[in-house]
């Protein structure tokens, strides 16, 4: 079985070839959700060969979920319940696992093929992978969260006393003023444009945070800042 889709449709097959070397992952499934389509982006994402996916339900490979642990892939997937009603498809962000076993998320869109038979169709799905993006959103909540608070943990945060003195103390004030604006999820644009400073200025004491910090993202920045429970 080859790594395009064996799909009836001269639309599919179209797309099949235009989506065999495109970056995002892509794959296909019937209306029994039955895997018949596994580029190789795919296979570099998630791991699997297209051999070792093709005809195989999609639950069984990616068992996606969303951020409150729900089920997302299987007989309730909610992409091919609205194509079988034929209402329109909308993306969503899952989590699912590559074949390693490595956890990631992944944003999907959807593209509806029919079928010349009445009720039968394919649907591709387009992937790519935001865990950076994800994981960012959700450690800002929790900063966020903190700093709604006044400091006081939030339920289901533990407080535990760092072992020594924040690394946050060696930032100037000015520099802490740009550190929350990046905790509550602000571009360089929106930094410069509250603390009426340049873009490239609030940029430059961006990357000085990170150096001051020994780090190299602000993922990490945060992540450091959450640690210790002070932004």
């Amino acid at each position: 079985m080859t790594k395009k889709a064996r799909l009836k449709h001269p639309m599919a097959s179209a797309l099949a070839e235009i989506c065999s070397k495109t970056a995002d992952g892509v794959f296909g499934v019937d209306q029994d959700n039955k895997i018949t389509l596994w580029n190789e982006a795919a296979e570099r994402l998630l791991g699997y060969k297209a051999t070792e996916v093709m005809g195989r339900p999609c639950v069984e490979v990616l068992a996606g979920r969303d951020q409150t642990g729900r089920r997302l892939c299987g007989s309730t997937c909610p992409p091919i319940s609205s194509a079988r009603k034929g209402e329109p498809v909308h993306g969503c962000e899952m989590l699912v696992q590559t074949k390693a076993g490595r956890p990631i998320w992944v944003h999907v869109s959807a593209i509806v093929i029919p079928s010349r038979t009445p009720d039968l169709f394919t649907m591709v799905h387009i992937f790519r992978d935001v865990t950076r993006q994800v994981e960012m959103r959700i450690l800002l909540t929790k900063v966020q969260a903190l700093l709604a608070h006044d400091g006081d943990p939030p339920e289901g945060i533990v407080a535990t006393a760092p072992k020594r003195p924040s690394p946050l103390s060696l930032l100037t004030p000015r520099e802490l003023e740009v550190f929350r604006l990046i905790a509550r999820g602000e571009s360089a644009k929106g930094i410069a444009e509250k603390l009426r400073i340049s873009p490239s200025t609030a940029r430059n004491h961006t990357q000085t945070i990170l150096n001051k910090l020994g780090v190299h993202t602000k993922l990490e920045a945060l992540a450091l800042a959450f640690r210790y429970e002070h932004i």
